[in-house]
């Protein structure tokens, strides 16, 4: 495995909840619908993409939904440029409604993210697996989320962030096997997250960085995050390795002695307290993103 092909697969796995975001490099997504049990339910899960043929399903449904659109708004397409059914608000650029009925999950119907009448014809894409109108997605194995309630913290990433309640349903083949509901709620708030100002927390951060022990940072960003498990006091209980790791340009390291991971960790040690936040009955994992550069060494060092 390249080193490119390493990183770019360690990032994927690395979900570091920040205690303040210091950059927004992702977004927050639109779910998938769910329709059970009468209720029209957010899904914080993709079940489309567990298909095998999932990349080259996507081909398709956009180009359908292309076409969908040349048809239902002929004029905006002859004048627009590009046409672009996707955002950085729903990358794949789709939201997939799926339904179940007596236990089955099915899929029913595909339509962009932002217009519910620009939908696709299911059966120009999966043909002879539907039955009637529906796709019985017996593909679906392990388990899909619908958050509900408010939102007690928002993440901009994926479909991280946190709602009151959240409801996991587990599927075998395509049946529903078990679901059950969690009370998520936030125990402890950390004295950094409570400050109005978050300036207090930055100062308090960069501050504290040995900046003469550094190595030259000229013309060099760079960013090194470290994974933390809080106590139900707010305390550190654990230093995460598998959520620990520095980027200086395309290289990603990993190594716990490297200087700067060495000073990121001894930074984190003096934080005072974290946010304990319970999701589906265990502390949410935290974790801070620091940047060393020749800016942040003006502006903080003493």
């Amino acid at each position: 495995m390249g080193k490119l092909e390493l990183m770019m697969k360690k990032c994927r796995n690395i979900l570091v909840f920040l205690l303040i975001s210091l950059t927004a490099n992702a977004t927050s997504q639109v779910g998938d619908i769910l329709i059970w049990k009468g209720d029209t339910l957010q899904l914080f899960s993709n079940p489309l993409e567990l298909r095998s043929d999932s990349k080259e399903l996507s081909k398709i449904i956009a180009s359908e939904l292309e076409n969908e659109y040349r048809r239902l708004y002929p004029k905006k397409y002859e004048t627009e440029e590009d046409v672009s059914l996707i955002s950085t608000a729903c990358w794949r650029g789709y939201v997939a409604e799926w339904t179940i009925i007596s236990d089955k999950i099915y899929l029913s119907n595909i339509y962009v993210w932002y217009d519910s009448k620009l939908k696709v014809d299911l059966k120009k894409i999966f043909g002879n697996e539907l039955t009637g109108n529906l796709l019985f997605a017996n593909w679906v194995t392990g388990k899909l989320y619908v958050p509900k309630g408010q939102c007690i913290e928002y993440v901009h990433l994926g479909y991280n962030s946190i709602y009151e309640t959240e409801t996991v349903i587990e599927f075998n083949d395509g049946v529903l096997v078990s679901s059950k509901t969690y009370n998520n709620y936030i125990a402890k708030k950390s004295k950094f997250t409570t400050d109005p100002n978050p300036n207090n927390y930055l100062e308090f951060v960069y501050s504290k960085v040995n900046w003469e022990k550094l190595p030259d940072l000229k013309n060099k960003h760079i960013q090194v995050s470290i994974g933390v498990q809080p106590n139900d006091d707010g305390q550190i209980d654990s230093l995460l390795s598998n959520y620990t790791y520095l980027l200086d340009s395309s290289e990603l390291i990993t190594d716990t002695t490297n200087i700067f991971i060495k000073e990121a960790i001894r930074i984190v040690k003096l934080i005072p307290d974290w946010d304990v936040i319970y999701q589906r009955d265990a502390i949410v994992r935290r974790g801070i993103l620091l940047l060393f550069d020749e800016n942040n060494k003006r502006k903080y060092a003493r």
